[in-house]
């Protein structure tokens, strides 16, 4: 699997053109495929954002220290309309 880091966005449109939703945090990107989502955080839009949890950056890092994810069922990766 390619490498997972923690990046701090600001002002990130996830969506489409139509409609969209503003980020602000840290989340988990890959190079190349984008941020990871959970697929089953869509809104009543379909919008989905990026994995923000409520920890920010240090619960991110814990997730990397403990190994990362066994399986990527139910994660998506998706790129920011800006």
């Amino acid at each position: 699997m390619e490498k997972i880091e923690i990046v701090k966005i600001k002002n990130k449109a996830f969506g489409r053109k139509e409609i969209y939703q503003l980020a602000n945090g840290y989340c988990f990107k890959v190079t190349g495929k984008g941020y990871l989502a959970f697929s089953a955080n869509r809104d009543e839009f379909g919008v989905l954002l990026p994995y923000m949890p409520q920890g920010g950056k240090a619960a991110l890092v814990s997730i990397l220290e403990a190994g990362g994810f066994t399986s990527l069922d139910g994660i998506e990766f998706i790129q920011s309309l800006n």
